[in-house]
């Protein structure tokens, strides 16, 4: 049995210190499910890449996909909201709720993130303590220190990762592994970089959700995908007990290979998830539009409905004013579109705002919530 690191007593805890990746003695066994495996993840990415770089207008994708693996990343850890109170919290009456502000803190950490990348800063830990400074700047308790690894140790399970006072060595030798070349495969190493983080467990919170937002991060780092569309807690979120099991075995038996294969399942599927709920909002757009183009009911603002309906694809929960304003149009001229909107079943109003009363894209919503 492979040997992944050794326990270190201080006091009345037993720290686990991983060794350094990649795995050694021996060394990851490219077995024939992984081989098979790996083959399938990456053709599934590259096929949800390929239709990402040839839609229109890939923003309106990345925001919904992004939302929808903040939430699902997010559920892992018990912190669940709704893709209405996320769309709607510019909206609500009163304070978001703490569960909304964590989703919304996820997806400012990712955005900021991609951001220093696309400035040209390789994927450091200067790039991961701001990310981790955004997730944890509203709606979480202060003791997390946002931004900082952690100085106390911590039990999570049966595990004691490692003390406080090495953490910032193993990072830097994790920051190494993830930026120096190897003859690993970037979807490999992105997978062995997820569970060497956890095992380390450098902040006090926020860890799961930093550690899966990493694949994300590495994926694009290595142009495996361009943009952040894939939701790999997809998959994670459906066998959660399996992820935690696989992680725990990396430690208990040494089994990377049992952790790549479940990840790369992962990987696959949230893939073709995210191909097939693209490919299906695509069509949908296509007929909305082609409705609006045919039907007698837009006949006298068939231009102002097509704004209309590509504004909603942007933003699919908005009101009338929100509507006017950004696309310049009179306010009575947006009430009477959604009006015949409504009337074809595609929008449904939102009562539960007295002060602000919203419409919601129905079929789209809808497509962002199926099970595939």
């Amino acid at each position: 049995m492979r040997k992944t690191g050794v326990y270190q007593t201080l006091g009345d805890l037993k720290h686990f210190i991983p060794y350094n990746l990649p795995p050694k003695y021996p060394n990851l066994d490219f077995n024939g499910e992984i081989v098979t495996l790996y083959g399938e993840a990456s053709f599934a990415l590259g096929q949800l890449n390929e239709m990402s770089l040839r839609l229109p207008d890939p923003k309106r994708f990345i925001k919904a996909y992004v939302i929808k693996e903040a939430m699902l990343s997010s559920s892992i850890e018990g912190i669940n909201t709704t893709l209405a109170e996320v769309f709607n919290h510019n909206f609500l009456d009163t304070k978001i709720n703490k569960d909304t502000q964590l989703v919304l803190n996820y997806i400012h950490a990712l955005d900021s993130a991609l951001e220093m990348l696309q400035e040209g800063l390789p994927l450091v830990n200067r790039v991961i303590l701001k990310t981790h400074e955004v997730l944890l700047s509203n709606g979480e308790s202060a003791q997390a220190t946002p931004g900082n690894f952690r100085k106390q140790s911590v039990k999570v399970g049966e595990l004691v990762p490692p003390p406080s006072t090495i953490i910032s060595d193993l990072m830097s030798d994790l920051e190494k592994f993830i930026n120096e070349p190897s003859n690993l495969p970037s979807l490999i190493k992105a997978g062995l970089a997820h569970v060497h983080f956890e095992t380390i467990h450098p902040f006090l919170d926020g860890n799961g959700r930093i550690g899966r937002l990493l694949i994300v991060l590495m994926l694009i780092d290595s142009n495996l995908i361009n943009l952040p569309i894939i939701y790999p807690s997809y998959y994670f979120k459906k066998y959660h007990l399996e992820y935690y099991q696989k992680l725990d075995q990396v430690r208990t038996h040494g089994d990377y290979e049992g952790w790549i294969i479940y990840y790369l399942k992962a990987i696959k599927l949230s893939a073709i998830d995210a191909h097939s709920r693209a490919k299906e909002i695509e069509k949908l757009e296509i007929d909305l539009t082609d409705l609006i183009n045919k039907d007698a009911s837009f006949i006298k603002m068939r231009e102002s409905s097509s704004l209309v309906l590509e504004f909603l694809f942007t933003k699919p929960i908005a009101s009338i004013a929100e509507i006017s304003q950004k696309l310049n149009k009179a306010y009575n001229t947006i009430h009477n579109i959604l009006k015949i909107f409504i009337k074809l079943d595609l929008v449904i109003e939102d009562l539960s705002n007295k002060s602000n009363k919203l419409y919601k894209l129905k079929p789209y919503l809808l497509l962002l919530e199926k099970e595939y």
